[in-house]
């Protein structure tokens, strides 16, 4: 847990950054057949290396039962890991990942992962639907880390979890501290808003 004092800081901190910058775009890159792929020592692993936006680059490591993301400028200076959370057996990501730039440079990314065979599925209207999270990462080049994930949206229990996401991108990648775990916004947490109030004691 965060202590409240520092959290509400960085917050107040990212919260403003972000209402008196440029305004936010979004690119969209692909994880496709211009990507390269690379089998890893040990079971069945493979690293599927992509081109982002600009000069960023994207790291899938996917095996039988998953898949974890890297991302980094240079191959010399590439993130931790980042695994999302446990919510079936099997699982992978979408094929597009979202950037969110301001002034054209990435700051954030927002990636769909879908979780395969859990437990039990979702009825939604429609049929049935398996668990998936947005997850938004931040994007810093001039940290210790160049990424790590800010928050998981659950996107099977949120309406419109796809403008959640962005404004939690928008409102708290910028200035993260990488150093503290991703928020989860779900059916009990679904309004950032709310969150960044209680976190700043207002």
């Amino acid at each position: 847990m965060m202590e409240k004092q520092t959290i509400a800081a960085l917050l107040a901190i990212a919260a403003g950054s972000a209402a008196s910058a440029q305004p936010v775009d979004s690119a969209y890159t692909r994880i496709d057949e211009t990507c390269t792929q690379r089998q890893l020592p040990g079971e069945p692993v493979f690293e599927t290396a992509c081109r982002g936006h600009g000069d960023w680059n994207v790291y899938i490591v996917a095996s039988d039962h998953g898949a974890s993301a890297a991302y980094g400028r240079d191959e010399r200076v590439v993130s931790d890991a980042m695994n999302p959370p446990m919510r079936g057996l099997f699982g992978g990501f979408n094929d597009v990942i979202e950037w969110r730039l301001r002034d054209g440079a990435a700051f954030a990314t927002i990636h769909r992962y879908v979780h395969y065979n859990p437990p039990e599925t979702l009825e939604v209207t429609g049929g049935l639907q398996e668990p998936n999270t947005l997850i938004v990462t931040a994007l810093d080049p001039d940290g210790d880390q160049p990424a790590c994930p800010v928050a998981y949206v659950d996107a099977s229990a949120l309406p419109g979890a796809n403008a959640i996401a962005r404004e939690v991108a928008d409102r708290l990648a910028p200035g993260w501290d990488c150093a503290y775990g991703p928020v989860t916004f779900d059916a009990n947490n679904p309004d950032v808003g709310a969150w960044l109030a209680a976190q700043g004691g207002r």
